[in-house]
């Protein structure tokens, strides 16, 4: 038997048809607040302040603020906490602990200039940018919307000789076959209808009740070089070369219980893995000594990435059995969206700060999607429909960040901020999959968007020691479907709590 002999082949042409539109693009482009304990405490509203490790990463200009040089490490526990309803509620916790955030500050003062540069600062920062921890389960109510339907209308147009193994016929290797049609064939979830059609095994009026499992694990961590330079204690000026790993891993399994007995179960492997690049420039000017005006770009980061996939059916349908698909590979190059961000703080008597802050992301203008040998700007034919995708559903997201601390003397600080991230997509949005796909995951979440709510409070030896204390907290929404269908999208809400510390030193 000649299964899998030609997986080199399918390998090579996977990245054609492996994609999945706006769902995969936004999963990767949006990075939520993360960073050292008293940026985290003022839910990231530092962006006009500086002289803060993690406000580096929003605005550059923020390193020229640094009077001394410093070494900061932050440490964070994550416990996301998912809460899925669809026809029940469940809820699942899950934990993270992991260095967040470590920074090397140097600052060179020139002591003997009034104005002019008066400093210039160089700094090397490592953040965790985003966590993909999370896991979930659902359960639907028994419907007459079956993915078996939704498989049959998948395949509709090829004929059974295009999906039956022979001797001398490999269903995986024939690049116009989807393998969701191969596993559904092969389990008996469809049958022929004769012409080239096809149709569910269930009866007419036969209802299935649904199930759905999925884990989620991975990271966006960021490698940043910075440069700032104080000219007359009046303006700031930075700018950063980032580099950026990434890497996700998604488990999920879907299953359907047949109303007059019978059942599938389609488990589904996915992972994403690899680097990115961009730059960040921004500026802080100083035009009263209580008040400070920011504001900062970041451009596209340019990602060179690789899919991994495998799918398997297990199936209790006339007979009993499993099959599932070669490992699948896809190597893509992927642009996260150009951001840009404003700020205004303001020092009332030397003791309280109060800071806000706004960012776009402009996901629909810049988020692309391209052949790994296309040309870094243009838009290829292989990913042509899965940018249409993104043109249509993707949204501009607005987040807006208001944070505040007080001094309570030399040594102790309190602080608190709250934010809100408007959501990356359409709640019309709808997953786009090729004809001859080889991913056979047809789950998509839709982002609803997040709120944050932080506290914490710092401490400040006068030898140079600090230790700072955050608690976070984020509240995020996605619409979820199994597949495209009118079937009514489950609600999952993760809480994501945070626990930060923070020690530095500053010399």
């Amino acid at each position: 038997m000649k299964r899998y002999c030609l997986f080199f082949i399918t390998i090579l042409l996977s990245s054609a048809v492996s994609a999945q539109g706006v769902f995969d693009a936004m999963r990767y482009a949006e990075t939520p607040i993360n960073g050292t304990a008293r940026y985290m405490g003022m839910a990231g509203a530092f962006g006009a302040l500086g002289g803060e490790a993690g406000a580096i990463s929003d605005n550059p200009a923020g390193l020229g603020i640094y009077r001394n040089s410093e070494f900061a490490v932050t440490a964070k526990a994550l416990i996301p906490v998912t809460q899925g309803s669809w026809q029940t509620t469940r809820q699942q916790d899950d934990f993270n602990f992991c260095l967040n955030n470590a920074s090397f500050v140097l600052s060179f003062l020139n002591s003997e200039k009034e104005k002019g540069v008066l400093a210039s600062n160089f700094g090397f920062g490592y953040n965790r940018l985003k966590h993909f921890t999370r896991s979930f389960s659902l359960q639907g109510a028994s419907s007459l919307n079956s993915m078996t339907d939704y498989m049959a209308g998948f395949t509709n147009g090829l004929s059974e000789d295009d999906l039956k193994l022979t001797e001398e016929y490999e269903p995986f290797d024939n690049e116009n076959v989807p393998w969701l049609s191969i596993l559904a064939y092969e389990s008996q979830l469809i049958l022929p209808g004769g012409g080239n059609t096809w149709h569910s095994l269930l009866k007419a009026g036969e209802k299935s009740q649904p199930f759905y499992q999925a884990q989620e694990s991975g990271y966006i961590d960021e490698f940043a070089f910075s440069y700032a330079a104080n000219v007359s204690d009046k303006v700031y000026l930075g700018a950063s070369f980032t580099m950026q790993t990434l890497d996700y891993s998604l488990i999920s399994s879907y299953k359907e219980v047949f109303q007059d007995g019978g059942s599938f179960i389609l488990t589904n492997r996915f992972s994403t893995s690899g680097f990115g690049w961009n730059f960040k420039f921004g500026a802080i000017v100083r035009p009263t000594d209580f008040m400070r005006v920011g504001a900062s770009i970041h451009t596209p980061t340019y990602f060179t990435l690789r899919d991994g996939f495998k799918g398997k059916s297990v199936y209790d349908t006339t007979i009993k059995g499993s099959v599932e698909t070669p490992n699948g590979q896809s190597n893509y190059r992927f642009t996260a969206p150009l951001k840009f961000q404003a700020s205004m703080a303001f020092i009332i008597a030397k003791s309280g700060i109060i800071s806000l802050d706004y960012m776009l992301a402009d996901n629909r203008g810049t988020t692309r999607l391209k052949h790994v040998s296309s040309d870094l700007f243009l838009d290829t034919e292989p990913f042509a429909l899965d940018n249409e995708d993104i043109k249509n559903f993707a949204r501009i997201a607005h987040t807006v960040k208001l944070g505040g601390e007080y001094r309570i003397n030399k040594a102790f600080s309190v602080r608190a901020g709250m934010a809100l991230v408007t959501p990356s997509m359409s709640d019309r949005a709808e997953k786009f999959v090729p004809l001859n796909t080889i991913r056979t995951d047809m789950e998509y979440m839709m982002d609803r968007g997040s709120i944050y709510g932080a506290a914490g409070f710092g401490y400040r030896s006068t030898f140079g020691f600090g230790v700072d204390v955050a608690y976070a907290y984020r509240q995020k929404i996605d619409l979820f479907k199994p597949y495209n269908s009118t079937i009514e999208p489950a609600t999952v809400k993760t809480h994501y709590n945070n626990i930060l510390l923070s020690l530095s030193y500053k010399f």
